[in-house]
């Protein structure tokens, strides 16, 4: 009962005007800060009786359930300026259904019932709801990208790639591509880097799909008498011979799509272009500036192959505006947000968190499911919003952090 008398205090959840237990009536201007030392106390809260103000402690005692008047919370209220022993107590009585919705919350409200209160909410209020839900989202991956600078010894530029790595797995294989992308070694790439066939040799090496294993068995004797395929073998022998490299088990990429070799390929373009970095990232105005750096073509073999061994093609499609999209959300705007925040640039944070709104809402089941229950979805910064409420609430069950479930128990306590 202890947290549902903290929510019930802490977000107002009692009428205007309350009473003293000798009848006095008085408002809560100000329900005050909880004080770190005692849950239950509250500092600076604002009292007004008639036309004086006090300020001074709230003690709030837990909910209780009588005979009669059914639930009831009382408080003590000690002004900082008083007589002797002055201090003034309230007996607050809270509907029923206000102490069951807060149950709710404490055990994890059933999304279904929250929702309901999505159509109740005005515009405003929803926009501004909308609005720290991306800001949260982009805050959290800021922190997941400072790990990842961390890790590579804080060049920016090798950030960027493992980052872009990640995310070209899009969601199903993320992992995988992450754990490849770790064992990458950058010094060595970068020894190598205007060689597109060293760059080949060390990204399917790493990825261990130059095991023969990899292949499909369909495919395996076809790429074996491949030139392409034995000069990968013998190029990536020597270089991980020379700096010590230590590849991935290949079955890491039985998850979702088994063929990941144009995705990489596509990657290793990319490295080979020079053309992607955080400077030039940083100097984009537009998302079709930054459609142009992250747009590339498979080179050599890649161009009409989409496997090893497998049988020729008449050209791999470049990525599409939705894949390029899903790469501007995920990579390009967290890290120039995070970029910016390391350089103190506001402007470039500014200019991150404005790209989410010129880009078209990801299509996912999480954003079909909020679209339904009654959500407007009109851009990136909408359903990325939305991805941040379903995984860091609902998922999680932090029902007495949200928004929407302190709605659904305001609008509770209004029809009552």
């Amino acid at each position: 009962m202890r947290a549902i008398t903290q929510y019930v205090w802490e977000n107002r959840l009692f009428p205007k005007t309350i009473y003293t237990t000798d009848r006095s009536p008085a408002h809560i201007i100000y329900a005050g800060e909880q004080d770190m030392k005692s849950e239950s106390c509250y500092r600076n809260a604002k009292v007004k009786f008639g036309n004086e103000l006090y300020i001074g402690e709230i003690i709030v005692h837990n909910i209780c359930k009588g005979k009669q008047c059914g639930y009831s919370m009382q408080i003590t209220f000690v002004p900082y300026i008083k007589r002797e022993d002055e201090h003034y107590r309230f007996l607050i009585s809270i509907p029923e259904e206000i102490v069951e919705g807060c149950r709710s919350i404490m055990k994890g409200i059933r999304e279904e019932k929250c929702t309901a209160s999505i159509h109740k909410i005005d515009s405003i209020n929803q926009r501004s709801f909308m609005s720290r839900l991306l800001v949260e989202r982009i805050e959290d991956k800021a922190g997941y990208i400072k790990h990842i600078f961390e890790k590579c010894d804080k060049r920016w530029d090798e950030t960027l790639f493992k980052l872009l790595i990640r995310n070209f797995g899009f969601g199903i294989q993320g992992e995988a591509f992450e754990t490849w992308g770790a064992t990458l070694n950058f010094n060595a790439l970068g020894k190598h880097r205007d060689n597109i066939g060293q760059i080949e040799a060390i990204f399917f090496g790493q990825a261990g799909l130059l095991e023969p294993e990899s292949i499909p068995a369909y495919y395996r004797q076809f790429a074996i008498e491949e030139r392409y395929y034995n000069d990968l073998i013998r190029e990536y022998k020597f270089l991980s011979s020379k700096f010590n490299l230590h590849q991935t088990d290949w079955n890491i990429w039985k998850c979702g799509n088994s063929t990941p070799h144009i995705r990489i390929a596509r990657i290793a373009s990319l490295y080979h272009d020079g053309k992607l970095s955080m400077s030039a990232i940083a100097t984009c105005n537009t998302t079709n500036e930054i459609r142009s750096l992250l747009q590339t073509q498979a080179q050599g073999y890649w161009r009409t192959h989409m496997h090893f061994g497998g049988t020729e093609t008449i050209g791999t499609p470049p990525l599409r505006n939705s894949q390029l999209d899903l790469l501007i959300i995920n990579t390009i705007i967290p890290i120039m947000y995070t970029y910016g925040k390391h350089r103190c640039d506001k402007e470039l944070c500014s200019k991150a968190e404005d790209f989410m709104y010129t880009l078209n809402s990801e299509e996912n089941s999480i954003i079909r499911r909020w679209t339904q229950k009654g959500f407007n979805v009109k851009c990136a910064a909408d359903s990325q919003a939305i991805i941040q409420l379903q995984k860091n609430y609902c998922d999680k069950h932090k029902c007495r952090e949200c928004h929407l479930a302190y709605e659904y128990i305001k609008n509770r306590m209004i029809e009552k």
